[in-house]
């Protein structure tokens, strides 16, 4: 997101400076609007990465095979880490079930990237590359 923030136009900027904006109100209404899809696009980024990284979800959270319904108590599980732990053991049921919830958790990343993507493609950077 810097990079993108750091990548407006210095005319603009500038103008909106000289035109008596304050620094924060250049902020607002310049560089944000700009860096719209660099913000949405690194936080897509990044919950994507979340949601698809299995070794690091396996060693923080301790894993246990029940659903829990608080999910940010120590001893909760994802679906990734279920995956992970469960795949060498699964008899031809427990492995068909491992790879829907696969295709389930591969759905909601490829929901979220096009979500994304649109949004994006809608701001004003975006819509210049």
């Amino acid at each position: 997101m810097r990079e993108v923030f750091s990548q407006t136009p210095v005319g603009e900027r500038e103008g909106a400076l000289a035109l008596g904006a304050t620094r924060w109100a250049m902020i607002r209404n310049v560089v944000l609007p700009f860096g719209q899809g660099g913000i949405i696009g690194g936080t897509m980024l990044g919950l994507g990465r979340a949601l698809g990284e299995t070794i690091a979800v396996y060693m923080i959270i301790s894993p246990v095979f029940f659903i829990q319904p608080n999910i940010l108590q120590n001893g909760a599980s994802s679906v990734a880490a279920l995956i992970a732990l469960r795949y060498g053991e699964s008899t031809e049921m427990g492995l068909s079930a491992l790879m829907a919830a696969g295709l389930a958790l591969f759905t909601m990343t490829l929901i979220v990237n096009f979500g994304a993507s649109i949004i994006v493609s809608r701001s004003r950077s975006g819509a210049a590359s």
